[in-house]
């Protein structure tokens, strides 16, 4: 009890509060053309699944920015009951940025309702012969307003005051805090698997825009250290790989190869906790210190990780790194209030929350 209130103390949970309406409603019988002869099968057996009812992309940009919310907290934090764990330091910059997305989803939404019915009218035109159809579907628009809201909230979370069952629920919250370096280890090992497919597989050398993945893995672990002491030894190893790479030119060589060692490192969990227990080393490549000499720069630089040329397989060097990650299938995705009123974007911080 006494170490999960510490990480309690450096924690704060920050709930993404975003209804996005679906566009959608419920296929019905009288919605579909049937041949002769056709029967459609009991409702106990199959459902006759949706329809939309307004066209998608018109509603992506609400997604877009709910999923951009939650990257801003993940940036920093990992996931805890229901919302992003975050170091308390870090709430100042993360306020900011939800509050930026705030506005752009208000300003996102009163551009979607001024033309609400335009949209509808536009959809329907691209489906004729199911005028009928859509027509008896649609929502008023203050409906779809009151289904269109971003917020967010933060709280504070703490054990229970002594009560009967106080026990019970100190020993979840428990099991809970405890939970959270595995949770951080998986979100570090997905995020090292993407690098390592996305910008490191294949090339033979790559721009420095590579490095930013290994920035922003290093400073989510340091910022995140409290939660297991396997973190130190793991950010450790990321500096002393960033503070060898020269500070101008392309990656090539064995610059690269270690970027890829260490990036199939954290692309696994356990293997993660090994190293930071000791058990698990990179394989030695011998680079060359940076004393602030460096290759001369490459044009372009500043574009992505791209390509240069097929490269040798440079797994030849780390066949016990080569194992194949699965990645985590976590994901986060989704409701009408009764009030049209353009909703205002709070933020609510409560002081202590238990469980």
């Amino acid at each position: 009890m006494q170490e999960t209130t510490m990480i309690l103390d450096r924690l704060r949970v920050v709930k993404i509060d975003a209804h996005i309406w679906g566009g959608r409603k419920k296929l019905r019988k009288e919605d579909l053309i049937l041949a002769d002869g056709s029967v459609l099968p009991p409702e106990d057996l199959a459902s006759l699944g949706s329809k939309k009812i307004a066209d998608p992309t018109e509603l992506a940009v609400f997604n877009r920015l709910k999923k951009e919310a939650e990257r801003v907290c993940l940036k920093v934090g990992t996931r805890f009951l229901g919302g992003f764990a975050v170091p308390e330091g870090a709430l100042d910059a993360i306020r900011s940025e939800l509050e930026q997305i705030a506005v752009r989803f208000r300003e996102a939404r009163a551009e979607f309702l001024a033309r609400y019915d335009q949209t509808i009218d536009a959809w329907i035109a691209r489906h004729p012969g199911f005028e009928q159809a859509i027509r008896r579907a649609v929502d008023p628009v203050e409906v779809v307003a009151a289904g269109l809201r971003f917020d967010y909230i933060i709280f504070r979370v703490s054990h229970p005051e002594s009560t009967e069952t106080g026990g019970a629920a100190e020993s979840s919250l428990d099991r809970k805090v405890g939970s959270l370096s595995e949770t951080l280890f998986r979100e570090i090992a997905q995020d090292a698997n993407d690098l390592v497919e996305s910008s490191l597989l294949g090339r033979q050398a790559v721009t420095r825009k590579a490095l930013s993945p290994f920035k922003r893995i290093r400073d989510k672990l340091n910022g995140l250290a409290f939660l297991d002491h396997r973190v130190h030894p793991v950010v450790a190893t990321l500096d002393d790989l960033l503070a060898r790479i020269p500070k101008t030119g392309a990656l090539d060589g064995p610059y690269l190869s270690e970027m890829i060692a260490t990036a199939l490192l954290l692309s696994d969990p356990d293997k993660i906790k090994r190293h930071g227990e000791g058990l698990t080393q990179i394989p030695e490549l011998s680079l060359p210190m940076n004393h602030g000499s460096a290759p001369a720069s490459v044009p372009g630089e500043d574009r992505p990780a791209e390509s240069v040329s097929p490269v040798i397989d440079h797994f030849s060097l780390f066949d016990d790194l080569a194992e194949e990650l699965e990645p985590d299938a976590s994901s986060i995705e989704p409701e009408p209030l009764d009030s049209v009123p353009e909703p205002l974007v709070t933020t609510a911080t409560a002081d202590d929350c238990w469980f």
